[in-house]
């Protein structure tokens, strides 16, 4: 800080100590006026009438002082100051508007010392300095707001970290679980659901912005990265269900998401995260699939199976994925089409742009080569098992085929 006190012989600083010698009037004053003039400083308001005039009288003490007599002007009074009023919940801008009414009132007590236009000539050269110096103790006021905003922020976080973690892992039960659910700022009773979805970078978020999406909407949810992962706990309300929340997920998700069944008490959260993280895994790979947990059973039981999901891969499809690149995609898009469209024939070709008569082709050939039939009803299930094991590790289907 590099503001200049004015001389201490001159008007100025004789001004000054008098207003330090009735500084408890002068407190009172600036005390009132921020009170009137800001509510959060107002009767009932945040900061009590008593924490005000010690705040006031720390500052108007660091300011006079050194205007009155030089040395050091320090700015740990408004540092402090910044810190406590963080602390309380006052926002930055009602904080800075209480610290400009004090000091124009100091101002204006100065002014009215001024008795002859020598001393009103000396004011008028030190405003510029002594502004300076209030900038500069706004300033301070500012970091020490700032500072405290960022460690509670900090610790706030941390916090919340540990109370998911303590959810998803299962460590919370009885009082625990009330105060997970008070530090995730989420219901303690209702219905929920967890999302598990793959993060295509270590500690990067999957579904960017999601937690301030839903905020936006009033819903209450609480996220973490970890790994490859982006998990996140959602609650789910009347008007916000389910199917919502998967809508809102596939215009936001950057890779594959799982959501597990909907569940009415957080000591169920360990099993729906594994019902999402099977779920996630069940969607196809690189795509941005979004799968619930109740419509995708069947993926998720072979995800959750990849032996059993492997050895019904190579026993029904081996002769078919042993085929040239080329023969081996036509055939497996024609078979997922046949399940997609309920074997309608007209359907199928239409998807794949060929001849009815093709596809019966193919269907025949599909046939030979697996020993499965299409119209056989057991056989058919197995064909489309093994469709299904094989999709949760290979690419998606071709252009057209939807299942």
């Amino acid at each position: 800080m590099n503001v200049e006190p004015p001389p201490p012989d001159g008007f100025a600083a004789r001004a000054c100590r008098m207003l330090l010698d009735r500084l408890d009037d002068l407190v009172r004053r600036v005390s009132a006026e921020i009170q009137r003039a800001e509510p959060a400083y107002g009767v009932g308001g945040i900061v009590g009438l008593a924490e005000l005039r010690k705040a006031n009288r720390d500052n108007l003490v660091a300011l006079l002082e050194y205007l009155a007599a030089g040395g050091d002007p320090g700015t740990d009074a408004p540092y402090a100051t910044g810190r406590r009023r963080a602390e309380g919940g006052i926002p930055l801008p009602a904080v800075l508007r209480a610290y400009r009414i004090g000091s124009a009132v100091v101002w204006e007590e100065l002014v009215g010392l001024a008795r002859t236009p020598e001393e009103q000539h000396e004011l008028l050269i030190l405003a510029t300095r002594v502004w300076k110096l209030v900038d500069d103790y706004s300033q301070a006021l500012t970091i020490g707001y700032q500072e405290a905003v960022a460690e509670h922020s900090r610790r706030d976080a941390r916090a919340q970290d540990a109370a998911l973690d303590a959810l998803l892992s299962g460590r919370a039960d009885g009082t625990r679980l009330w105060d997970c659910a008070r530090a995730l700022r989420l219901p303690p009773q209702g219905s929920y659901a967890v999302v598990a979805a793959a993060a295509g970078a270590t500690a990067e978020e999957a579904i960017p912005g999601i937690a301030e999406a839903l905020a936006v909407l009033g819903v209450r949810s609480a996220w973490r990265v970890q790994l490859d992962q982006h998990v996140g706990l959602v609650a789910l309300t009347e008007r916000f269900t389910v199917e919502r929340l998967c809508d809102i997920l596939a215009e936001r998700t950057v890779g594959r998401v799982g959501i597990s069944a909907p569940f009415g008490a957080l000591t169920e959260t360990p099993a729906a995260l594994r019902q999402a993280e099977s779920t996630c895994a069940a969607a196809d790979p690189d795509s941005r699939q979004v799968l619930h947990y109740n419509e995708a059973l069947i993926p998720v039981l072979l995800a959750t199976a990849p032996d059993i999901a492997a050895a019904l891969t190579a026993t029904v499809l081996g002769p078919i994925l042993a085929l040239p690149e080329h023969d081996r995609i036509t055939l497996l898009d024609t078979a997922r089409g046949w399940f997609a469209h309920g074997g309608e024939v007209a359907a199928v070709a239409e998807s794949l742009f060929c001849h009815r008569n093709t596809v019966r082709f193919r269907i025949n050939r599909i046939a030979e080569l697996t020993g499965r039939r299409l119209s056989s009803p057991a056989e058919a299930v197995e064909l489309y098992l093994a469709l299904r094991a094989y999709r949760v590790s290979a690419p998606p289907a071709g252009p057209g085929v939807q299942e």
